[in-house]
């Protein structure tokens, strides 16, 4: 007879002191990854002045940070698997450091590619996706999706501190000090994440599988489970997340652009707009994970946010005046923080069906999925950073293609093609819910 123990009775399934750590661990380390990215806006007029380089050129800096982050999730992802969680950490946290101070001495922009877009790329790669795996492994369907929005409200936070710190430094100390003062934020927070950082207790896992299945699951764990593919509920939802985050990224690079071209906002009141969009992504993350945690479940959540998140994009060209500005940036920004973190904990959440199987037959079953869980929120985070990668360039020639329709007009077939993949991909996550549940509600 096979023991299996529980999630019940797992001592940190649904939370605990050392759970809760975890999160602290991983709201650190988006604080530090996705933080410095939707900072980089901040960077792009000062780095055209600094390596004398156009606008195009400079946005591949933040577009190559983004797809390696998302890129690099299928490999950091298998080592998570693996047992190596905390070389992960490590790794990616020196070279992190090691990337801002270099580019802080960058004035070529080689130099600025290689250490500020990829050099940061590989750094946050290697710890974004086993750190928020390693936090969604920690929590069952009480507070998982909670635990993963906390984490995720990380992005949000740096967001905000990271380009108020920038808006005080870049034209007093110029780019190559305001990186270096990054850094010392980026060390403080380091420091406290490997102090922290512990991975999921294996024991649980060793005790719920037979000999054979542990030799099955070490000889199943390779760089890509290219067998997930054959779960149609798992592809349709990687096509969906292809779709909707190509949308995601491009208000946040052009938003500036349309306010001061379309609206004739000043450059310096569209930062706060930026900011406000980073602030509002915060309860975005958390008053959906509550929704999804205690009523509806994180599939159906998903749905929901993405449907309101389609209609503020295409209500976006009726935009017209500052305080319709405001409005619209407060509205993305919340449905953005509830888009972006839901992706971890979506996959988490197909892997364990609708309704756990209470027999140990089903709780097995359960348990290799698990076993795999790394590797397939790897893979879709590798698929997602070609998404972050094409969209900023797309909405560009977008732009160009509508700078004959006047000044707001020119941003038009950028804000319906935003709108428009929003919507194509909240339909095909729709379609990947029905194969999974039927024409039934179910939670999931």
């Amino acid at each position: 007879m096979v023991f299996v123990e529980t999630p019940a009775q797992s001592p940190d399934h649904h939370g605990g002191r050392r759970a809760w750590r975890q999160v602290l661990v991983g709201h650190l380390v988006m604080f530090n990854s996705f933080g410095l990215i939707q900072s980089f806006g901040i960077f792009q007029p000062a780095y055209e002045v600094h390596l004398n380089r156009t606008p195009f050129a400079v946005s591949w800096i933040g577009s190559v940070h983004i797809f390696l982050v998302y890129f690099i999730g299928t490999f950091s992802g298998r080592a998570l698997d693996a047992g190596h969680y905390r070389n992960m950490l490590g790794v990616g946290l020196m070279i992190q450091l090691v990337g801002l101070l270099a580019a802080s001495s960058s004035e070529t922009y080689p130099m600025a590619f290689a250490f500020h877009g990829v050099f940061q790329g590989i750094g946050h790669g290697l710890m974004f996706c086993p750190s928020v795996t390693n936090t969604a492994l920690f929590f069952g369907r009480k507070n998982r999706m909670l635990a993963m929005s906390i984490t995720g409200s990380g992005a949000a936070t740096g967001g905000i501190i990271f380009p108020a710190i920038a808006s005080l430094t870049l034209e007093r100390l110029g780019v190559e000090w305001t990186l270096r003062i990054f850094g010392f934020v980026v060390l403080g927070t380091s420091l406290i994440i490997f102090l922290l950082a512990r991975p999921h207790d294996k024991k649980i896992k060793r005790r719920q599988q037979t000999n054979i299945e542990r030799s099955q699951e070490k000889k199943s764990l390779t760089l890509v489970d290219w067998k997930a593919f054959r779960d149609p509920v798992y592809a349709l939802f990687v096509v969906a997340m292809f779709f909707i985050f190509t949308a995601l990224w491009i208000p946040f690079f052009y938003i500036r652009d349309f306010t001061s071209s379309a609206l004739h906002i000043p450059r310096t009141q569209s930062l706060i707009l930026v900011l406000l969009m980073n602030a509002c992504g915060i309860p975005g993350r958390i008053l959906p994970a509550l929704l999804a945690d205690r009523r509806i479940g994180t599939i159906n959540t998903y749905i929901l946010i993405l449907l309101v998140m389609s209609i503020t994009i295409l209500f976006w060209p009726l935009v017209m005046s500052s305080p319709g500005m405001y409005v619209w940036a407060c509205a993305y920004g919340f449905c953005a923080g509830g888009t972006s973190s839901f992706l971890q904990a979506g996959i988490a959440s197909l892997q364990d069906g609708p309704d756990s199987s209470s027999d140990s037959g089903g709780e097995r079953t359960n348990t290799r999925k698990q076993g795999k869980l790394g590797v397939r929120i790897g893979m879709a985070f590798s698929i997602v950073g070609f998404a972050g990668l094409i969209g900023g360039p797309v909405g560009g020639q977008l732009i160009k293609a509508g700078q004959g329709r006047g000044e707001g007009g020119q941003f038009l077939y950028l804000q319906l093609f935003t709108g428009g993949i929003m919507v194509l991909g909240c339909v095909i996550l729709v379609c990947a819910r029905w194969v999974a549940t039927g024409a039934l509600w179910r939670r999931v």
